[in-house]
């Protein structure tokens, strides 16, 4: 659960996480120093951008994470197991 969280959620929110704290830091910047002008609105986002954005992060964190695991591509993994009473972890099938 934990991966899919860090791996896909993640990276697809964040875009819309740092224009939110965007957002946010500037009409408290406009507010506070009464600068002229009206801060960015939600409706004025960028939000095909955004979106290429956090797409673009979720391919990238799933590919590292792929390359990271060792596992060759197409290789086939068993599912851990339970073998007399104790846990057998995943490991690529005998072939």
């Amino acid at each position: 659960m934990l991966r899919k969280l860090l791996t896909i959620a993640l990276p697809l929110l964040l875009p819309f996480l740092l224009y939110w704290a965007y957002l946010s830091l500037a009409r408290r910047r406009t507010g506070a120093v009464g600068v002229a002008g009206v801060p960015p609105r939600w409706q004025e986002a960028p939000w095909i951008w955004m979106a290429a954005a956090g797409v673009a992060l979720m391919i990238a964190s799933l590919a590292v994470f792929g390359l990271s695991t060792g596992v060759k591509p197409g290789t086939r993994l068993v599912p851990p197991t339970m073998v007399n009473g104790k846990v057998v972890p995943s490991h690529p099938a005998d072939e």
